[in-house]
């Protein structure tokens, strides 16, 4: 195709996209973290499929449980978060879940339960909570923990010398050690 002044143009040729200042913008690299940054505030619900630096305010739950998320040392964050690795430099409210692994840098304040096969405390967080760490993966449940206790004490009381165990004490009663 040819314009008025005779310059040759291609209808194929894609225009770059400017910002309103008239500058291009680097173009993305799909390598790279996502950024929630300073001036940003989000109220509801983070998900995606890239890992994420959060430097700004999220109220609501962060789920990247296939990826890293980052808060960074201006990230102030009231949710409950799930990673692949974690790591708080910022301020968390809410529990921290990590399929490998979670980090508290020397900045970090932590109000909330941790829950990861590795967990990392630099010195100088600030933490609040419980910290779960199971290599298994499997999720901790307190209910199982005292059925299994109460399984053990009726195991024990009907054993006590002096007092014969009933057949409905001892019935169902299995301890494995």
């Amino acid at each position: 195709m040819f314009k008025k002044d005779g310059n040759e143009t291609s209808p194929a040729q894609p225009r770059s996209a400017q910002t309103p200042s008239g500058q291009t913008p680097a173009p993305r690299k799909g390598g790279g973290p996502a950024m929630i940054g300073p001036s940003i505030t989000i109220k509801g619900d983070v998900t995606g499929d890239e890992d994420l630096i959060i430097q700004g305010r999220i109220e609501g739950k962060v789920d990247l449980a296939q990826h890293n998320v980052t808060i960074g040392a201006d990230g102030r964050v009231k949710a409950d978060v799930h990673g692949r690795t974690v790591i708080v430099e910022g301020e968390v409210e809410g529990d921290l879940h990590g399929q490998e692994q979670i980090i508290l840098r020397q900045t970090a304040k932590v109000k909330g339960s941790i829950a990861a096969p590795r967990v990392s405390l630099e010195d100088g967080a600030v933490f609040r909570g419980g910290i779960e760490m199971d290599a298994s993966g499997k999720p901790w449940k307190q209910a199982d923990e005292k059925a299994a206790a109460s399984k053990i004490e009726g195991k024990v009381e009907a054993d006590r010398p002096g007092k014969p165990a009933s057949s409905s004490e001892s019935a169902g009663k299995t301890i494995s050690v």
